[in-house]
């Protein structure tokens, strides 16, 4: 059986935030179960690695396959990874997947250092990929969700895969792969927490709305892991590896609400104190106090709530809908009952207006929420978005790195460049210069020695840099 290293890639940017590797812990966990029991995780952003340092790594581990995953912003790490690694480990097979080269799986393969390419969730792609090495095989029309190289050279995608609709028959993430220590000591995903110890979760796959901003990378069906499964995986992660705190990751955490409570029960049936912190996944105008409440007795102590625009003409235009009378409710009542909400808010739509970036900013001001970011409208490559303006003839990049999501030039509002970078660091000091709002933070933050100097600094990035 051939030697795996699964390599979750790095570009530095702004938010200096960290999640575990889950997409490759999730490929290692089925290729493990498939009877490929060599495998290796490695993730560049834990470590701090440079391209140099991490294909020394590489070098010395010398494993027969070699899998990168990226994002948009990290193609360029991700590419510079194959090019030294095929010059270095010449018979190495290089495989990328993840969210860019699924979108972009024709344009991976123009790098000739990269030799496939596995297209949409991933698991059971490269399980068989690795099959077919291992048994030798040249040919590979009938793996689904793979791009390759025939032996003339030319470019094949074979149709996708299906993504696996049954998560509870797919093992937990591969959480013995990884150095539990090293992740204690970085910033996670939502910045703020209560305990170092923590893990990162998926408890389900997909939201199916069809907002034109946002990834496709599980698809649009909402699928589930019943409760049972997510708990069982909890415990497994506070009773071996001493988990104190967890990050939910969900696109849409609350989608099925009956589910959503029944792990809140269980995690307050089964005593187990943990701090809960959502920094991604609920729908404002869908949730329901009954949740917020069970939620919180479970141990919640932090969520997002997703608005974007306030404006009900770009909540049409992003086709996101939003109730925003409902989000405003929702999110008193969760400050009410003592957990920290943090606002998510986007500038920068086709056609948005400066009157209605003002009209985000000032909802955003005098709402109920503790924090919030405002982020330029990204249009990643593989969303509605991305071809509503490429068909549109709007000049977008094509160096990946500048669609780092905290940090970019790509303005495709009705607004100039100059008064959109005004109006983003307006926004920040308008929505924080409010001594009621700085109490109330002070109020919920734990960890308050450590985290009020970072978040002071994180501030300054955000309202006075670009």
């Amino acid at each position: 059986m051939p030697r795996v290293a699964l390599v979750q890639t790095y570009h530095p940017y702004t938010q200096f935030t960290h999640v575990h590797p889950l997409g490759v812990m999730m490929i290692a966990a089925v290729a493990r179960e498939r009877g490929h029991r060599d495998v290796h995780v490695l993730d560049m952003k834990v470590e701090d690695w440079t391209v140099a340092q991490c294909a020394d790594a590489l070098a010395e581990l010398a494993p027969d396959v070699i899998g990168l995953s990226a994002m948009t912003y990290e193609a360029g790490c991700m590419h510079e990874l194959a090019r030294a690694m095929k010059e270095r480990l010449p018979r190495a097979v290089i495989v990328c997947g993840g969210p860019h080269p699924s979108v972009a799986a024709d344009d991976v393969l123009q790098d000739k250092a990269v030799d496939f390419v596995v297209r949409g969730e991933g698991e059971f792609t490269f399980a068989e990929l690795l099959d077919g090495l291992a048994q030798g095989r040249t040919e590979w029309s009938e793996c689904a969700g793979l791009g390759w190289r025939d032996a003339s050279g030319v470019v094949v995608q074979n149709p996708d895969r299906p993504p696996p609709s049954k998560l509870d028959e797919l093992p937990f993430p591969a959480w013995d792969l990884i150095d539990h220590a090293k992740y204690h000591t970085v910033p996670r995903g939502g910045v703020i927490y209560a305990h170092k110890e923590f893990a990162t979760m998926f408890s389900s796959r997909a939201c199916p709305w069809r907002c034109t901003y946002c990834h496709n990378s599980y698809g649009k069906t909402f699928r589930e892991r019943s409760a049972e499964h997510v708990l069982a995986e909890i415990e497994l992660l506070v009773t071996k590896y001493g988990v104190k705190e967890l990050v939910f990751m969900d696109d849409i955490f609350n989608f099925r609400p009956a589910r959503a409570k029944a792990i809140a029960q269980g995690i307050i049936d089964r005593g187990w104190k943990l701090a809960l912190t959502f920094p991604n996944g609920f729908r404002g105008d869908i949730l329901d106090e009954e949740l917020v409440v069970l939620l919180k007795k479970a141990g919640m102590y932090r969520c997002m709530v997703a608005v974007e625009s306030a404006s009900p003409r770009m909540q049409k235009v992003m086709q996101k809908n939003l109730k925003i009378d409902k989000v405003k409710k929702i999110v008193d009542f969760i400050a009410e009952q003592g957990v920290m909400v943090h606002g998510a808010f986007m500038l920068g739509f086709p056609s948005e207006t400066e009157e209605e970036m003002e009209a985000t900013i000032a909802w955003a001001a005098e709402s109920s929420f503790h924090t919030a970011a405002f982020f330029r409208v990204i249009p990643f490559k593989g969303t509605a978005l991305f071809s509503q303006v490429e068909e549109a003839g709007h000049a977008l990049p094509t160096d990946w790195s500048r669609y780092e999501p905290y940090q970019s030039e790509i303005n495709l509002s009705q607004v100039s460049e100059e008064r959109i970078l005004a109006l983003r660091k307006s926004a920040y000091r308008r929505f924080y210069f409010k001594p009621k709002r700085l109490w109330r933070i002070f109020s919920l933050i734990p960890r308050k020695t450590h985290m009020l100097p970072y978040l002071t600094l994180l501030f300054a990035r955000r309202a006075y840099a670009r």
